[in-house]
């Protein structure tokens, strides 16, 4: 049960960093918005780096 609710989280990060960017045009990269989309974003990729090197160590 655990697994599956890794895999759907991971899933959903994968799904973020594809469709944030579409979204994330749709605003200037210095409005809130922007800043808000690019933050998501940033914070997406370093949580799977965490996840990832956590992975390789086990």
């Amino acid at each position: 049960m655990l697994t599956r609710k890794i895999d759907r989280a991971l899933e959903a990060m994968a799904a973020c960093q594809e469709r944030v960017p579409a979204l994330r045009e749709i605003y200037r990269a210095d409005s809130p918005e922007g800043v808000a989309l690019s933050g998501l974003l940033e914070a997406v990729e370093r949580a799977q780096k965490v996840l990832g090197r956590e992975a390789a160590a086990k």
